[in-house]
């Protein structure tokens, strides 16, 4: 699947759901919510990609900040421990 095929399908959704909340559907508003908090939460990871970043760079911002999530858990444990 292409890019274009995700936006495309994203685009399709969203018409979707607000079509369904246009005829009251209280279920398309709960699914809409979710959809922005996905949205939100891929903005705030993708954010730490520059422009002159390629896949090697990437790679290792993710892996750091990984690392640190995990250091972070383990403080978490011994603190509740």
């Amino acid at each position: 699947m292409s890019y274009e095929d995700v936006f495309n399908q994203v685009e399709e959704t969203l018409l979707d759901i607000l079509a369904r909340i246009d005829d009251g559907d209280e279920e398309a508003v709960k699914e809409l919510i979710k959809i922005k908090k996905y949205i939100s939460e891929l903005n705030d990871m993708l954010s730490v990609v520059d422009e002159s970043d390629n896949l090697e760079s990437i790679k290792a911002k993710f892996d750091e900040m990984s690392k640190k999530f995990d250091e972070f858990l383990m403080a978490v444990v011994k603190v509740v421990g």
